[in-house]
């Protein structure tokens, strides 16, 4: 019989294994040789395949030994000593979710962590591992992306996982924590698959922990969250973050980037940290005490130093009573970097309750704040804090910049927008505080009466002076300027007052005497300005500002400046514009007290003073002083004059010509005229001799006359 010469084909039916369920010669073929492979739950030692060169498969990832659909699979099998599984997913109903190659270690007697460690029921010694690896899925340790069942501990598994710190990845999908994830001493870094503000994408780590924290930092040298977004379902307490340190060690270099904190009670809390940086970072939605709180019993414990880079805080929309940032105790070199902060109650508020040191460097630069509730920068306590190119605003009834008497360091406000609260723009209890190229106006935007409070009763306080009542609440403090229009009978009480605050509804009109009973009718409302600076106030300097109506001409501020200080220097500023006046001075001036060449209000260089004792007749009267104008530019602004009988006409005369204008009369009342055009007079060409020149004398004796005028030049 001829020899068959074609290749041999082996046949393709199954064969048995000695459990009676059947694996095909392709499939053994295709699995390996190596180790055993799995059919129906079973190890099974397959035959012998062909024979292959021996570098075959070299620069080629050797495939595993078997597959395995689940985890629950993986937990009832046991392998040998080098064997390579496939893990198909976690869970059997989601193949390729949380799967990958794991080995068998046989020496290992490793507790169970659900994701890189796995043992098998009544096996003592050997374990399932994944390849070693300093980033993992959260996906391995089972977690679906739905966000429905609590997914804490698997994530705090992971956390264990890495002794020495790694990356934990998830996403897209939901992670549900409703127990603490405490990370403590090693660097670990939360990554997502990407920040975004809708609740349905991305990655998402939802916090339902109740009163506690969602995230626990605690003595980590680096790592953070990026790319995700943690929100709070239902919460009743506690941060969404927050550091804190071990008796040895503070949290150190971490870094949160962007990252999307939302519907929380409180945000972060942060104590016991150094080098923190918060890049590209969006807080909204909080109804507790506030978003973020820095807090420092001591330097043990102290937040310093924190940076905000393009970040946004804001406590959301509706929820008035809670501070987005609240510096209280020590902490230092807090830095905010463009960044906005909206919303809530107070934007940033410096305090100290840790009844220790206060909070000191400060610095914002860019961003801004606006539509709070309360004031948008409050420096309650504390030293050293900076704010630059900062846009400063709250459409509310209390300051938009406050620095209080406890605040002991110093603050600058420089080339800054402060605009629009109810009270004033900048009020100034403290030392040491410049502003300087700020523009300011349309403060005490509640300076009207269709925001005031209504007067129930007008009466005696007991000590002769006036009590008003109001029908409601009316939210101020000692020291506050009001107007009071239409009340009837008390008719004293009618005008613009300084108040001492009672109660709630009651407050006493400072310097005020009771004359008349109550007849009914009335309001009240608080006036606001551009600055106002309290008596407890000292070296403060305000330089180059403009202080008054904005572009859109709108101003409710009744003065630039109103100062109860007495060591301050006023310069250089534009103080046009402000309803009332430019500046008022209400305390004690001393030599440190200067309000000088501002603009708005009339600045004097000097006087050309003129006296006639006896009649006064036509012709030139020489000055007193200045007789020639030499080498300097003036110009005169205002005319005073009065005589002790008759009548004349008075004018300023250069070297015998008239220098502008009409002649002014005269008689024996004092007159003061601010002249609409003022002189201009020009001595850098040469000497001008100047002179007074009397005209229409009547009867005219005892004159008096003085011009004042400014430098030009």
């Amino acid at each position: 019989m001829q020899e068959d010469n074609r290749p041999h084909q082996h046949p393709q039916h199954d064969e048995p294994d000695r459990s009676g369920a059947r694996i095909s010669r392709r499939a053994l073929s295709t699995l390996g040789v190596a180790g055993a492979v799995l059919a129906g739950g079973q190890l099974l030692t397959p035959t012998a395949a062909h024979a292959k060169p021996a570098d075959a498969d070299r620069g080629r990832p050797k495939a595993a030994d078997a597959t395995i659909a689940s985890v629950a699979q993986l937990r009832t099998t046991p392998g040998a000593a080098g064997q390579r599984v496939a893990l198909i997913g976690y869970h059997a109903d989601r193949p390729g979710v949380g799967g990958g190659e794991l080995h068998w270690d046989a020496s290992s007697t490793e507790a169970d962590n659900g994701g890189t460690v796995f043992a098998v029921s009544g096996v003592a010694t050997g374990r399932w591992k994944r390849p070693a690896s300093n980033r993992l899925s959260l996906a391995w340790f089972g977690c679906t992306g739905e966000g429905v069942a609590d997914d804490s501990a698997r994530v705090q598994a992971a956390v264990d996982s890495l002794p020495i710190g790694g990356v934990i990845e998830a996403g897209p999908g939901k992670v549900r924590l409703e127990q603490t994830v405490r990370v403590q001493n090693v660097p670990i870094l939360f990554q997502g698959a990407g920040v975004t503000d809708n609740v349905d994408y991305s990655t998402q780590y939802v916090v339902a922990t109740g009163a506690a924290d969602g995230f626990q930092f605690v003595a980590v040298r680096g790592g953070g969250l990026r790319d995700l977004q943690v929100r709070g379902e239902g919460l009743t307490g506690g941060y969404l973050v927050a550091t804190e340190r071990t008796e040895l060690q503070n949290n150190y270099m971490m870094t949160f980037s962007n990252v999307r904190f939302r519907d929380g009670f409180n945000g972060m809390a942060l104590r016991g940290c150094n080098s923190i940086r918060f890049l590209n970072c969006v807080w909204n939605g909080f109804r507790g005490d506030q978003v973020i709180l820095l807090n420092g019993v001591g330097d043990f414990s102290r937040a310093d130093p924190v940076e905000f880079v393009q970040c946004g805080i804001a406590a959301g929309t509706g929820n008035n009573n809670t501070d987005n940032l609240v510096i209280d105790g020590l902490g230092g070199s807090i830095k905010f970097i463009a960044t906005a902060v909206l919303f809530g109650r107070h934007g940033i508020w410096l305090r100290n309750r840790t009844g220790q040191a206060g909070p000191k460097f400060l610095y914002f630069e860019g961003g801004g704040f606006e539509n709070g509730h309360g004031v948008p920068v409050l420096l309650e306590a504390g030293a050293q804090a900076q704010f630059t190119n900062t846009y400063i605003s709250a459409d509310n009834e209390h300051d938009a910049v406050r620095v209080g008497a406890g605040f002991t360091g110093s603050a600058t406000i420089t080339n800054s927008v402060i605009r629009g609260c109810g009270r004033n723009g900048i009020d100034i209890g403290s030392t040491r505080v410049t502003v300087t190229g700020c523009l300011i106006g349309n403060n005490g935007r509640t300076a009207h009466p269709s925001f005031s409070r209504p007067v129930t009763n007008v009466a005696a306080n007991g000590s002769g002076g006036v009590r008003v009542t109001t029908s409601a609440p009316h939210g101020w403090e000692t020291g506050d300027r009001i107007t009071i229009g239409d009340v009837t009978g008390s008719t004293e009480a009618n005008g613009k007052w300084r108040i001492t605050v009672v109660s709630e509804t009651t407050f006493d009109l400072v310097g005020v005497v009771f004359s008349r009973a109550y007849a009914g009718g009335g309001a009240a409302w608080r006036n606001g300005a551009g600055i106002n600076i309290r008596s407890t106030a000292s070296r403060v300097v305000v330089t180059g500002n403009a202080i008054g109506s904005l572009a859109d001409g709108i101003s409710r501020q009744d003065y630039g400046v109103v100062c109860d200080a007495a060591d301050v220097l006023v310069t250089g500023n534009d103080l046009a514009g402000n309803t009332v006046g430019a500046y008022q001075i209400t305390g004690n001036e001393t030599a440190q007290t200067r309000f000088v060449e501002n603009k708005g209000v009339a600045q004097y260089d000097g006087w050309l003073n003129a006296r006639v004792d006896g009649p006064v007749t036509d012709g030139l009267i020489d000055f007193g002083n200045f007789l020639y104008l030499d080498g300097q530019r003036i110009r005169i602004v205002r005319v005073t004059r009065r005589l002790t009988a008759g009548t004349c006409s008075v004018r300023l005369d250069a070297d015998g010509t008239a220098v502008g204008g009409g002649a002014l009369s005269t008689d024996g009342t004092v007159q003061a005229t601010t002249l609409a055009a003022p002189y201009a007079l020009d001595g850098v060409g040469g000497p001008k001799r100047l002179r007074l020149r009397v005209s229409n004398a009547v009867g005219a004796t005892g004159l008096e006359v003085q011009f004042a005028y400014q430098l030009v030049s």
